[in-house]
């Protein structure tokens, strides 16, 4: 008898995991919510990201115009409350400004402790970035955690990424080149000279040519490559 009962107990526990896996494993609710902001320049401006948080997409075009839509999203944990999601959401804030000459991209969301600041996570809030300029505008990102790529512009471009790839995809030409990569590999398709760093790291520059791109990378690779890139035989 002692057998048989402690061979329930057992059963009831394995069955009490399976219960918590399988609820674990029930997708979660996702909420989102996402913005436009419209700018007519009548000559191209400087684009400023600042505080930036997880995927940024800038793609040069030829319309006149800055066209900016974020995207925020996070998903409801288990058990919590859609108003604690919600508030969850809406304290993470973007703001674009626009004042001479320059367009200001900020994101304010509340100071994080413990863990969640060591790993970068901003409550669970995912955010992504879509940006549309005039190639000719100038790009300068200051970016936390996630993937900066552009494509299509044709301008000076500085670029910071905490913890992620930064990816450019641009036209033709001679670029002057400042890439580094404290943990990762820069590779460029354009002309230039590159160099590990450290055993862990890499840099890669080319003095001379313009448009600048100045990158740096914490944890990520730099890729710079040709618009025709994918088009290439290896």
């Amino acid at each position: 008898m002692v057998l048989l009962g402690k061979t329930r107990d057992l059963f009831l526990i394995v069955l009490g995991f399976r219960v918590a896996l399988m609820a674990d494993d029930r997708p979660n609710h996702t909420l989102s919510a996402t913005h436009t902001d419209r700018l007519t320049v009548s000559a191209p401006a400087s684009i400023r990201l600042e505080n930036s948080f997880g995927e940024v997409n800038v793609e040069g075009w030829d319309s006149p115009e800055i066209e900016i839509t974020v995207t925020k999203s996070v998903e409801q944990r288990n058990g919590e409350k859609a108003p604690a999601a919600q508030r969850r959401l809406d304290d993470v804030q973007v703001a674009v400004k626009h004042n001479e000459g320059e367009t200001v991209v900020s994101t304010v969301y509340p100071p994080q402790g413990g863990l969640a600041h060591v790993f970068g996570r901003r409550g669970d809030v995912m955010l992504t970035y879509r940006i549309h300029a005039p190639r000719a505008s100038k790009l300068i990102v200051e970016h936390n955690r996630g993937g900066l790529n552009v494509t299509g512009m044709n301008a000076d471009i500085r670029g910071i990424v905490d913890r992620g790839q930064i990816t450019l995809t641009l036209p033709d030409g001679q670029y002057a080149i400042d890439a580094k990569c404290k943990v990762g590999k820069a590779y460029s398709d354009f002309e230039g000279h590159d160099m590990r760093q450290h055993l862990i790291g890499e840099k890669f520059d080319h003095p001379d040519g313009t448009p600048r791109l100045y990158l740096r990378a914490g944890f990520g690779d730099i890729l710079i490559l040709k618009t025709n890139h994918s088009l290439r035989t290896e």
